[in-house]
């Protein structure tokens, strides 16, 4: 039986259609020079992190941070680590405004879940804002379940759901 990612990679491939994009997506690792454009974006969708975080996750988990590429121009990111030795973490996924809804999320995460499975990550965990019902659509498609509720987690004192999945 497939993974719910599987399954979705597997539909990614055999879509034909190009409904998705009509440019190429190239997903790969997050580079040195993409971080000033990871600091834009996160900047645009209200993130808020302290530009040492992206440089941090450049240089100590490069094996779980990917970008996403369309036309030369940095769609989008996702940070992730190996939390615990059979876990994975997913930190920030962050899109470009003009890209959500294309499936770029849907990339950025295919590709950090393969990378945690190869570090031996057997489950993988994530926070989501209560209010963010698109982005919790895509984790429960990729086989995310909610776990628990932590209220005021973020700084403006929205709660967030803990999400984990079996890898």
């Amino acid at each position: 039986m497939m993974r719910p990612e599987e399954q979705i990679e597997k539909q990614l491939m055999d879509d034909s259609s190009g409904a998705i994009l009509k440019d190429a997506v190239i997903i790969r690792r997050l580079r040195a020079s993409d971080l000033q454009a990871a600091l834009e974006i996160d900047r645009e969708v209200s993130g808020g992190y302290n530009p040492d975080v992206f440089t941090a996750f450049y240089e100590y988990h490069p094996a779980t941070t990917f970008a996403a590429e369309v036309n030369g121009e940095l769609a989008g990111f996702v940070l992730g680590f190996k939390h615990a030795p059979f876990e994975g973490r997913v930190f920030w996924l962050a899109i470009r405004t003009r890209y959500q809804g294309q499936g770029i999320g849907m990339r950025l995460m295919l590709a950090l879940l393969k990378s945690f499975r190869k570090l031996g990550a057997l489950r993988a965990t994530l926070e989501v804002r209560v209010s963010n019902r698109r982005a919790q659509s895509l984790y429960t498609n990729l086989g995310f379940q909610t776990t628990a509720v932590w209220p005021s987690y973020y700084s403006d004192g929205e709660a967030a759901f803990i999400m984990k999945a079996r890898l």
